[in-house]
């Protein structure tokens, strides 16, 4: 409950002490109160009036019973004036309200940081995701178009291709959706965080505020920074085909991340068409690698470079 003080000048001990410096926990009359906030080192001090003054709210060092006036940033902890004599002499200090000031300034910080990679990781989610889509559409439109050319001998095939694509780039999408769901938990959670933090502002009791602030920062500290899952692409390479030559000519599906898909260019030996392969030159026979060429129907090609 708040009481009415009642207390003398703690400094000219003659006129009512009708305030109380916070840093000195002096009571002072009004004139010595003016007098306080000119001096140079005493200019920054604040003060409750007493009537305002609770001093069940006020925060107690618990080993010397006097009031917590300091912060000691070494030790990361509150002091009283005995504690800085006795314990922490040397240590690098603050007041206790410009430490709590530092610390809104530092949690505030955190949570814009936090918001501001969890948006721009969720974009990133965002924007693979329409180009992971992008992919399959590609990449279905290709297996259709070569199922019309070759209808009457590979339509099994070419289910079976789309089935696969389908399933694939299912359970890819489905992984990525839950990588998005967890980013969303945290943004969420951090907003929370920003809510009670903006709450926090309205405190006016020194002690709550800095418990709000401590726990807010705890809160962040738990939910560890996730890393932005690797968006993969899906392609089809066509492959010019005839009805006996369906089973090695037929293109396949390929799940590559961006980070370690990798392809070589070959020529043909014949009429010098380049073409794309996925596959490495170094488990290739050493004559060539058989793959039918659609302008001369050659089937010995070489390798020239790898893609970078």
């Amino acid at each position: 409950m708040a009481q009415s003080a009642s207390k003398s000048c703690d400094i000219c001990m003659s006129g009512p002490g009708r305030n109380i410096c916070e840093l000195c926990d002096q009571w002072m009359c009004e004139s010595c109160k003016t007098l306080h906030l000119r001096s140079k080192i005493s200019r920054n001090h604040t003060f409750i009036n007493g009537s305002h003054i609770n001093t069940e709210d006020k925060l107690f060092c618990k080993e010397h019973d006097e009031n917590i006036i300091f912060y000691c940033n070494d030790c990361d902890m509150p002091i009283c004036k005995i504690c800085v004599v006795k314990k922490h002499k040397k240590h690098d200090m603050s007041e206790i309200n410009e430490s709590t000031q530092k610390l809104q300034v530092e949690v505030k910080k955190f949570i814009d940081l936090r918001i501001n990679c969890v948006k721009t990781d969720l974009d990133k989610i965002e924007q693979g995701t329409v180009k992971y889509q992008s992919d399959i559409h590609e990449a279905i439109s290709a297996i259709t178009e070569d199922g019309n050319q070759m209808k009457q001998w590979i339509d099994q095939k070419v289910q079976a291709l789309i089935t696969s694509l389908e399933e694939k780039g299912t359970a890819n999408l489905n992984a990525l959706q839950s990588k998005r769901t967890d980013f969303q938990n945290d943004l969420e959670k951090f907003q929370k965080c920003q809510t009670a933090f903006t709450e926090s502002q309205k405190l006016v009791n020194v002690t709550e505020l800095l418990a709000q602030l401590t726990h807010i920062k705890s809160e962040l500290r738990i939910a560890l920074e996730k890393q932005l899952p690797v968006m993969s692409t899906v392609k089809y390479y066509k492959k010019d085909v005839s009805e006996q030559e369906i089973s090695i000519l037929f293109g396949e599906l390929s799940f590559r991340s961006e980070s370690d898909k990798k392809l070589f260019r070959y020529q043909c030996d014949h009429c010098w068409e380049k073409r794309l392969s996925e596959d490495n030159p170094t488990s290739w026979p050493i004559h060539g690698r058989f793959y039918m060429c659609k302008n001369c129907r050659c089937l010995r090609w070489f390798f020239l470079k790898e893609e970078k």
